[in-house]
């Protein structure tokens, strides 16, 4: 299978238990997680190589996190050591018609003092054939930002495919503080998960006049090819959720490419399913296309059905990430019928 590196922070993460709020809960259930670290791990259960870039500190929770990474066959040959502080983020799982919240503690984490010197760019990238990473990464501070920017132009520099993961988080920075480092990112991507607003806000690339009051597949369809055009994009991805309750979504599935001047898109029916835990379930849906894409590139069709019921699966289960082999997945696809499609 393919070598694929990833770069981002893994934090700890504190769970309230029995749907409890922090303020009421006397103890936390742990366990590690974030996005890139998310996707490595599916992705290696999904039969693939993973690499994990990142700077975590020299003590027991560094190690916690380099040992959860290995667990789930995760090569941590990138992650340098350093700082003392390991993020944190909690947890409180809402039920019902009460949502769940998190707050971060990671202002001062190891990663934030992460180094491009600390890497040896022709070992990190050789023989890899894709590199992911996400806004949530670039909003971590200027030297992390400095290390993602040198990780992207080594990666095209070498052919490598690189995704994009939008992930806007409000929390972390504001849109203006945002969109210069999102423009500057994408002349280096090939593929991206981004939503209508990702690209109409973030990117400004505005709608059509008279089409504010459109539906959202509409605009979609307006702003899509143009962005797919200006950053001259393989394939744009993304997900359709309906919230019924805390417990209780849908989610269908996008993509669009525009070739030979021709768009191409495809939005399926969604599935709904109740949530044991909804953390990660973007991170799943990347880590799917992507496995979607390297068994075919010409084929989205198969990709983001496939990412879409690995992301239906990691509701399913306790934790950040995904941990389902193929078989699994594509099991999971016949059972919900996956070879339909909403135009």
């Amino acid at each position: 299978m393919e070598k694929i590196v990833t770069f981002g922070e893994i934090m700890l993460r504190l769970s309230t238990p029995d749907y409890s709020t922090i303020n009421q809960t006397h103890s936390f259930i742990v366990n590690y997680g974030g996005g890139e670290a998310n996707v490595a791990v599916a992705l290696s259960h999904l039969g693939h190589h993973c690499y994990f870039m990142s700077k975590l500190p020299p003590n027991q929770l560094g190690d916690g996190a380099i040992s959860h990474l290995q667990a789930n066959g995760v090569n941590t040959d990138y992650i340098v050591r350093g700082s003392t502080t390991l993020g944190i983020y909690f947890l409180e799982t809402g039920f019902g018609g009460r949502p769940s919240k998190v707050i971060y503690n990671r202002k001062h984490s190891a990663i934030t003092r992460i180094m491009e010197a600390e890497f040896d760019w022709d070992e990190v990238f050789k023989d890899a054939t894709w590199f992911h990473i996400s806004g949530i990464t670039l909003a971590l501070g200027e030297r992390v930002r400095k290390v993602a920017f040198r990780a992207v132009s080594e990666a095209k520099s070498r052919g490598v495919k690189v995704s994009f993961d939008f992930n806007y988080r409000a929390r972390l920075w504001t849109v203006e503080e945002a969109k210069p480092v999102y423009q500057e990112i994408m002349q280096y991507v090939d593929v991206v998960f981004a939503s209508f607003w990702d690209a109409n806000t973030l990117l400004e690339i505005p709608l059509d006049e008279g089409m504010e009051n459109e539906s959202l597949s509409v605009k979609r369809k307006n702003v899509f090819p143009k962005m797919i055009k200006k950053y001259n994009l393989s394939y744009i991805f993304g997900t359709d959720r309906v919230v019924f309750s805390a417990t209780e979504n849908s989610l269908a599935g996008y993509y669009f490419s525009y070739r030979d001047n021709e768009l191409s898109w495809l939005l399926t029916n969604p599935i709904r399913f109740n949530i044991f835990d909804r953390i990660g379930g973007g991170d799943a849906f990347a880590s799917g296309v992507i496995h979607g894409l390297l068994q075919n590139f010409d084929d989205p069709n198969f990709a983001v059905y496939f990412g879409l019921n690995l992301s239906v699966l990691k509701h399913t289960i306790y934790g950040d990430a995904a941990i389902f082999n193929e078989e699994d997945v594509l099991e999971f696809m016949d059972k919900n019928g996956s070879a339909e499609v909403v135009r």
